[in-house]
């Protein structure tokens, strides 16, 4: 996972994670950081078809197409 992947969050048995998929489509990812507490991988990603940025745990979102 590396910056301008294009990413979409999991299809998990969760519904919310379920209907963010749904809603925001897939996003870009501008950049990594580790963060939280305790500290994990996350990412910013931006979301064209809404013109959101969100950070969120890598480990919630899957590559669906790899940036150049």
């Amino acid at each position: 996972m590396k910056v301008g992947d294009l990413v979409l969050r999991k299809d998990e048995l969760d519904i919310s994670s379920m209907v963010m998929r749904q809603i925001m489509g897939p996003g870009i990812i501008l950049s990594k950081q580790m963060s939280g507490d305790p500290a994990h991988p996350c990412i910013t990603v931006i979301y064209p078809a809404h013109g959101k940025i969100y950070d969120i745990a890598e480990s919630l979102v899957e590559v669906i197409s790899e940036g150049r």
